[in-house]
């Protein structure tokens, strides 16, 4: 939303997480060391007041996770 740019990033970042959340909670097992990394800095971008960037963050690795090569199907 242009008018509440912040609010639009709170947004796209409930999505993602929400996203993030089904494929996490999906996979067997441990997940993998670079999406514990991701997912830290993803934290730490909202902890930072920094909506938009982790909703960047989550929405880049909900892609990647959500692709079949990530599952190995």
């Amino acid at each position: 939303d242009r008018r509440c740019p912040e609010l639009a990033a709170m947004q796209r970042l409930d999505r993602a997480i929400g996203r993030l959340d089904a494929v996490v909670r999906g996979r067997p097992g441990r997940i993998a060391p670079t999406v514990e990394r991701e997912l830290m800095l993803i934290a730490r971008a909202v902890s930072s007041g920094l909506a938009r960037d982790a909703a960047d963050r989550a929405e880049r690795l909900a892609d990647l996770l959500e692709h079949p090569a990530a599952s190995g199907s």
